[in-house]
């Protein structure tokens, strides 16, 4: 069985965003009229259900492009006169009987110079939905037939020779099909939404490895299990007409560490639904059930081991000496979890959680929250809101989530991440991981306050979408006392976004060599006071960097 590529993946979002609205996908590839070419009504504006991958199905499209490429063909009978139905059968897939549908589309696009496959997979896509000149219009009725439930995907490149050239090009095979011996499915795709942030899957954001777990709320026997694949994609094989919650668990935030988990709702009739899980949207866990009363409560536990959850009011809730699990349920609450490895939740209101000695698990929610991991190796997650997160002494991971964000790792080597919006993520002492995400962020490594900020301290400064700074230096310079022991390595390091590096001084105090042996290839930059380096600029030569006007520097 074959699995789905990231463009294999993207394609079907493509389609399973216009099956949703066909008159808009009219709108955008056909002025509105979505049958043209056709009889008036052909094609319903009614929403279809998606398509699901099937890997069988994925497998004869892989195939049968192929053996288009190497033979030099373009046509919809195969190796051996075969058509698609006896190709979809010979990789696997079940018919329950012969009543069950099924089709093909295929196209190619190709260029003389070099193809860029996943515009090239976009440009296929959309000339199916057109179909300009294909009598019946068989390709735009294929992609929107409400009764197809599986789909197998495979664009290829490769050469083929039309008109006596040769071209450099794409080779795309969708097979479809439905079983009666199969369906509906849950499918969708885990993604991170992180490099466009557009809500919309991109090629280079599935997650791999989430496992996917759906049950029926009426009845738990009826529980559903698969994982993503490379791409982010999955399809779920449940039992029709009932509700599940659908749990998505592992690294959501890509922060490294796979604790994550986000639960929704699907309801499922006949038909198969889609749910997706992205890594910048996730679900504030829901609240447990809950002890206190609605109020102002002060609770204190002196147990070893304790489950707490407040209601409306203004709460002050402590743990105990063991594991905590704290929640503070609605209003402005402070969560403190003392001793022990605990899980503290703010959940809605401006929320103060402490979590004290121990490898602690805060999580913000709605609201502005400030969560301070204190000792140890924490996890800090924002949510929603202008967050504040410190993770303190220990090797933590921390997110912001949406909403313009302040992070501070604080001591130990660290993993921080922005995500949405505008941030200011500070790395401290250590080894720092720190990651920006989308929106307009200021990146610092080291600890500004510290005698020698960055001494022998390798951190790495990823920016992300929009215009990012980096800082590397104030009022004393930064990564300056150990010679090439210390530096930060800034990565996705784009002038044309507006991302500047910030040193401390002028011009004159620097000099900038590119690909230097026993560094990351890229621009290092080192102090004219000797052979300190500070930075190296991954992937990013031919900068003027001596021209304040282009070079994507500013000085303090």
């Amino acid at each position: 069985m074959t699995q789905p590529t990231a463009q294999d993946q993207y394609m079907l979002e493509l389609v399973n965003r216009d099956r949703a609205n066909p008159q808009a996908a009219a709108d955008t590839y056909l002025s509105g009229d979505l049958n043209e070419g056709l009889s008036s009504g052909t094609i319903s504006t009614d929403a279809k259900q998606p398509l699901a991958f099937n890997l069988n199905l994925n497998t004869a499209a892989t195939d049968h492009s192929q053996w288009l490429l190497d033979t030099n063909r373009f046509q919809h009978s195969g190796e051996g006169g075969t058509n698609s139905r006896q190709r979809m059968e010979a990789a696997g897939y079940t018919f329950d009987d012969d009543s069950d549908p099924n089709g093909e589309n295929l196209a190619r696009r190709g260029t003389t110079g070099t193809p860029n496959l996943t515009t090239f997979v976009r440009i296929n896509y959309e000339n199916l939905f057109i179909d300009a000149g294909v009598s019946g219009r068989g390709h735009r009725v294929s992609l929107m037939n409400g009764n197809f439930q599986e789909v197998g995907i495979s664009s290829l490149q490769g050469t083929f020779t039309s008109g006596g050239k040769t071209f450099n090009g794409v080779m795309t095979a969708q097979n479809f099909a439905s079983s009666g011996a199969s369906g509906p499915f849950i499918t969708g795709v885990a993604y991170t939404d992180a490099v466009n942030n557009d809500d919309f899957y991109t090629v280079g954001e599935g997650i791999s490895g989430i496992t996917v777990t759906a049950v029926d709320t009426a009845n738990s026997a009826n529980t559903f299990t698969t994982t993503t694949w490379d791409a982010g994609g999955y399809s779920l094989d449940v039992a029709a007409n009932a509700t599940y919650d659908v749990t998505f668990s592992g690294d959501l935030d890509q922060d490294g560490q796979a604790d994550d988990t986000a639960t929704y709702q699907v309801t499922i009739g006949s038909e198969n639904v889609k749910q997706d899980v992205v890594s910048d949207n996730l679900p504030v866990p829901p609240p447990a059930p809950s002890v206190p009363t609605p109020g102002d409560d002060n609770l204190n536990v002196d147990g070893t081991t304790v489950a707490v959850y407040g209601l409306a009011g203004d709460d002050t809730l402590t743990g105990s000496s063991g594991n905590d699990s704290i929640g503070g349920g609605e209003d402005d609450d402070v969560l403190n979890g003392e001793l022990g490895n605990d899980s503290l939740t703010g959940w809605t209101g401006n929320d103060l959680l402490n979590g004290g000695s121990g490898n602690d698990t805060l999580q913000g929610g709605d609201g502005l929250d400030t969560l301070n991991g204190d000792g140890d190796n924490d996890s800090l997650k924002g949510h929603a809101g202008n967050d504040i997160l410190n993770g303190g002494d220990g090797d933590d991971t921390a997110g912001g989530g949406k909403g313009d964000d302040i992070i501070d790792g604080g001591a130990g080597n660290d993993y921080l991440t922005g995500w949405n919006d505008n941030d200011d993520i500070t790395g401290g002492t250590g080894n720092d991981m720190v990651k920006g995400g989308d929106g307009t962020d200021t990146l610092t490594g080291v600890d500004p306050t510290a005698a020698q900020p960055g001494n022998n301290e390798i951190d790495t400064l990823e920016g992300g979408a929009g215009a990012d700074l980096f800082i590397l230096g104030d009022s004393q310079v930064y990564y300056d006392g150990s010679g090439t022991a210390d530096y930060a390595l800034i990565l996705t390091f784009n002038g044309a976004e507006g991302d500047r590096i910030q040193l401390s001084g002028n011009i004159d105090d620097y000099s900038f060599n590119e690909n230097v042996s026993g560094l990351p290839a890229g621009t290092a930059i080192y102090t004219n006071s000797g052979s300190e380096l500070i930075a190296v600029v991954d992937g990013v030569t031919g900068m003027n960097w001596g021209n304040t006007n282009t070079n994507g520097l500013s000085f303090v």
